[in-house]
């Protein structure tokens, strides 16, 4: 399975895709040492495109970050694409707890936390349906 994460200096988990234009795609069925391909996710999802789409052409079914807007964590979770929260900033150690399996689901709760990076369009997120 493949995982993308957005990335700052190759080896910090980014806030989220919104604050960086770096990704690390983690293939867990490669060796740890050639596991993490770094790009910009504008190679993998050109402007325009269908993300969802863009990614499992890719063979990318999973993503890791810190933090997600409540939209975009629907869009992934309605189309099959699994989101997971990182644990602190460290990349290698994120992708340690992928490996084993040791990292949660990220959730709409986590999303709502999250309401400050709405770019202010929202006055309060009541639920994962609905935002006044």
């Amino acid at each position: 399975m493949k995982i993308i994460i957005p990335v700052k200096d190759n080896k910090f988990i980014a806030s989220g895709f919104n604050a960086t234009p770096h990704v690390c795609v983690f293939d867990q069925d490669k060796e740890l040492d050639n596991a993490c391909h770094f790009t910009c996710w504008r190679e993998i999802i050109p402007q325009g495109t269908k993300i969802t789409k863009q990614l499992k052409e890719h063979g990318i079914y999973a993503v890791l970050t810190e933090e997600m807007q409540l939209l975009a964590f629907n869009l992934f979770r309605d189309n099959g694409i699994v989101v997971y929260k990182s644990q602190g900033d460290d990349l290698y150690h994120n992708l340690g707890l992928f490996s084993k399996g040791l990292l949660k689901y990220y959730s709409v709760e986590d999303a709502l936390e999250n309401k400050k990076i709405c770019g202010g369009q929202c006055n309060e997120c009541v639920d994962d349906d609905k935002c006044k």
